[in-house]
């Protein structure tokens, strides 16, 4: 599950200024900044543990469904930027078994549905099939996901 980075030399643009980390502008940044583009080779495990549990990162059930594929992307992005390789596998673990119904959860639908449109936007096959989740005493992964509602998630 590791992401690897590409043999290819990194790539840099121009020195700019006023824009903000994913090149927004942004009038109270003074420092010029050197855009670099880098290749990362990432599973669909890796993908749903990073759209499910990256800080921050928002999705909503309305923003799965088709013609809203600029949105996945946009938090995609914005996970790949804040989360390290160590943090995304951690992810991965608990996506997978969430998705795959060994551990109950609230998130269950929502990351079936978003493994779907994974599928989807990046090509890529899902491990396992998802199933029910299984109901083991004491063991329920609740996050804050749960406080936002049935509509989608937020963590």
């Amino acid at each position: 599950m590791h992401a690897s980075l590409a043999t290819q030399p990194l790539t840099v643009g121009p020195v700019r200024s006023q824009v903000s980390v994913f090149g927004d502008p942004d009038d109270g940044e003074t420092a010029p900044r050197v855009a670099v583009q880098m290749t990362l080779h990432l599973s669909f495990t890796e993908i749903l543990g990073r759209l499910l549990f990256t800080p921050h990162a928002v999705l909503m059930q309305e923003d799965l469904k088709p013609g809203n594929e600029s949105k996945i992307m946009e938090c995609l992005w914005y996970a790949m930027a804040q989360t390290s390789v160590d943090v995304a596998e951690d992810f991965a673990d608990m996506a997978m078994d969430i998705y795959t119904g060994r551990h109950a959860s609230d998130l269950h639908d929502f990351a079936v549905s978003l493994g779907t449109v994974i599928t989807h936007i990046f090509g890529v096959t899902a491990p396992e099939a998802p199933a029910a989740p299984t109901d083991t005493p004491g063991v329920r992964v609740v996050t804050s996901a749960a406080l936002v509602g049935q509509g989608g998630m937020r963590v």
